[in-house]
């Protein structure tokens, strides 16, 4: 028995100790429909975010459409690419533009601010992430609503701003390396950002199913040590 509660201390230590894939998951959602999650994936030095607008409400107009997800990071990060992915597409209001895989790169900034598809005052041409040209509206990227991110709701393509605008559908993955040094606690004070005036929307963070297991199951080998050590 003893080596059993052995074993399964040094699995828990090792679960988290940053060996294995870690975790850290914000929401967003408001009563007139908006929603987004930004779900953050450490593996080694490879960071993913997958920033999702998971909206049914309907685009009326730009600010429901999702732009930029900001943060502040103690670290510096290097961004390789943003991918549209599985479940995504880039629409116009004559339908579906690229498919998923698609590298959006060359529409999507990242700085120590975060990551947008639109300026915001705080992006510039030179952070732009980097990939395949791609159409957009007039303007150098990150300009304006252009591969911001929508989410099923219908989209009024009637409405000026909206009309001539390529939109994500869904979602967007983004990839960066870091530090060795680097975990998930790195990164705060999260914000969602809708449309093209700069004012974030504070995240929520999301407890991590993985992580409460963990936690449950330390509590309950220290329960069973302390069982065995009264008997």
């Amino acid at each position: 028995m003893r080596k059993t509660l052995i074993g399964m201390m040094i699995f828990l230590g090792m679960a988290t100790s940053g060996w294995a894939t870690t975790y850290s998951d914000y929401a967003y959602s408001d009563a007139s429909g908006r929603a987004a999650t930004a779900d953050f994936t450490l593996d080694g030095t490879s960071l993913t975010l997958l920033l999702t607008n998971t909206s049914t409400s309907a685009v009326p107009d730009p600010t429901y459409i999702l732009t930029a997800l900001l943060f502040d990071t103690s670290s510096s990060l290097t961004a390789l690419s943003a991918i549209v992915p599985s479940g995504s597409t880039v629409i116009t209001k004559n339908g579906t533009l690229y498919p998923a895989g698609t590298n959006v790169g060359s529409q999507w900034a990242y700085n120590s601010n975060g990551v947008s598809s639109a300026g915001l005052g705080i992006f510039g041409p030179h952070d732009i992430i980097g990939g395949p040209g791609l159409i957009s509206a007039p303007g150098n990227p990150p300009a304006g609503l252009p591969y911001g991110i929508v989410g099923t709701g219908t989209i009024n393509f009637n409405n000026g701003d909206l009309g001539n605008a390529q939109l994500i559908q869904n979602a967007v993955q983004f990839t960066f390396t870091t530090g060795n040094a680097f975990t998930l606690a790195d990164i705060s004070n999260v914000e969602f950002q809708y449309g093209t005036s700069l004012g974030g929307y504070p995240a929520n963070p999301v407890p991590e199913p993985c992580t409460l297991l963990l936690l449950g199951g330390g509590f309950g080998v220290a329960a069973l040590v302390r069982r065995r050590a009264g008997r």
